[in-house]
C-alpha cells in the first residue's frame, strides 16, 4: 500500500489535538504515519503530545510562522521521506474510518490528480458539512465554499473536478507536490489552497473533490474569541483575495473582484446596522414593561424570567442565509 503521511498543523490547540490524534485509532488504512507541526504553542501541546502520544512525529517551530509556512516546514520533511502521499488536517478535526482508504483510492485512480479534497462534516451535527470544496466567484469574497453549513447531501459522481478544495483533510501527491511546490508563504493563511489548486491545473494536474471520503470538523479555531491571541481572518480575507488576484485574474476579473468586495462591504455595513438597531429596540422591551407594571401596582409573572435560547450555530438555509453568507456575513 502506497505510504501516506498526515500533517497536522497546531497552534495552542491541546484540547483539540488530544481528541484529534485519538480518532486515528479508528483508521482503516494501515500504512500511515502522523507528523504533528507545532506552530510554537506556548501551551501544554508539546509535552502532551510527547507523553500521550509516542507514535507522533512533532515537529517544534519555534515561533508562529502562519498556515502556510507552518505547513511548509511538514511538506520539506515530506519531502525528505519515503512518502506517496501527504494529508493535511486541522487540529481542530477527527479522522473517519475510510479517509485514508478513499482518498488513496482517487489518487490512484488517475495520475494526473494532484490533489484530492474530503468532505468536512460539521463536528456538532455531522449531518450538515461544514463545507465540500470551492468556487472561484469573483466576489464578494473572492470565493464561495459549497455545502458551507449546508445538510449532507451524496453526490453522484465519485469524483468531482472542482474549481479548489479545502486544505483540511486533503491529499497531495508526491510528484504533484515537487512540480507544483510549496504553498506560497506570501498569503500567510486564507486562500492558499485556492492558489495551490490554481497554480496545480495551470501544470497539468486535476483538482478533485471525493464526497465517500469525510471528516468532523469544528471550524474557526484559529479565530475563536475564547483564546487570548486569534488570527484575523477579515484582514486575511480582504488582502488574499486581491493577491490572489494579482496572480491568476484577468483584467476583467479583478475589476469585478474590487467592484462587489464593496457590494460586500457596503452589504455588510448595512445588515449590521440594521441588526444592531433592531436588538436595541427590542432589548427595551422589557423594560418599558415593567415600567408599566409599576405605574399600575402589578407584578406580571410570565416577566420574572427570561429564556436565554441555546447556543450553536445557525444551520438555516433560507433564502436570506444565503444571501447573508454571499455578502460573507
Amino acid at each position: 500500500m502506497p505510504r501516506v503521511a498526515v500533517l497536522i498543523l497546531t497552534w495552542n490547540r491541546v484540547n483539540e489535538v488530544v481528541p484529534c490524534l485519538e480518532s486515528f485509532s479508528c483508521l482503516e488504512y494501515p500504512n500511515y504515519e502522523v507528523l504533528l507541526v507545532d506552530n510554537g504553542s506556548e501551551d501544554e501541546t508539546v509535552p502532551t503530545v510527547h507523553q500521550l502520544f509516542p507514535w507522533v512525529t512533532l515537529i517544534e517551530n519555534k515561533q508562529n510562522l502562519g498556515f502556510c509556512k507552518g505547513n511548509n516546514v511538514g511538506l520539506r520533511h515530506v519531502l525528505e521521506g519515503n512518502f506517496d502521499y501527504v494529508v493535511l488536517l486541522n487540529s481542530d478535526t477527527k479522522v473517519l474510518p475510510n479517509l485514508l482508504t478513499e482518498l488513496v483510492a482517487a489518487m490512484q485512480s488517475d495520475p494526473r490528480i494532484a490533489i484530492a479534497g474530503a468532505k468536512n462534516l460539521l463536528m456538532e451535527n455531522p449531518s450538515y458539512t461544514w463545507g465540500k470544496y470551492g468556487q472561484v466567484t469573483w466576489g464578494p469574497m473572492l470565493v464561495k465554499t459549497v455545502g458551507r453549513f449546508a445538510p449532507d447531501w451524496q453526490l453522484q459522481e465519485p469524483l468531482k473536478d472542482v474549481d479548489w478544495v479545502i486544505a483540511n483533510g486533503c491529499m497531495i501527491g508526491r510528484e504533484a507536490l515537487v512540480k507544483v511546490g510549496l504553498f506560497d508563504e506570501d498569503f500567510w493563511q486564507c486562500n492558499e489552497d485556492v492558489d495551490w489548486s490554481y497554480r496545480a491545473r495551470k501544470a497539468g494536474y486535476r483538482v478533485v473533490y471525493v464526497d465517500r471520503a469525510a471528516i468532523l470538523h469544528k471550524g474557526g479555531s484559529s479565530a475563536d474569541l475564547g483564546h487570548k491571541r486569534v488570527f484575523s481572518y477579515g484582514y486575511f480575507i480582504g488582502r488574499n483575495a486581491f493577491t490572489f488576484a494579482r496572480k491568476h485574474g484577468t483584467l476583467f476579473q479583478k475589476i469585478k473582484l474590487f467592484v462587489m468586495v464593496w457590494v460586500g462591504v457596503l452589504g455588510r455595513i448595512a445588515f449590521f446596522t440594521l441588526d444592531n438597531a433592531k436588538n436595541a429596540i427590542l432589548g427595551q422591551r422589557a423594560f418599558i414593561r415593567g415600567i408599566n407594571d409599576g405605574i399600575r401596582g402589578r407584578l406580571t409573572p410570565g416577566e420574572i424570567t427570561v429564556n436565554m435560547g441555546g447556543g450553536g450555530r445557525n444551520l438555516r438555509q433560507g433564502r436570506r442565509a444565503r444571501l447573508l453568507r454571499w455578502l460573507g456575513v
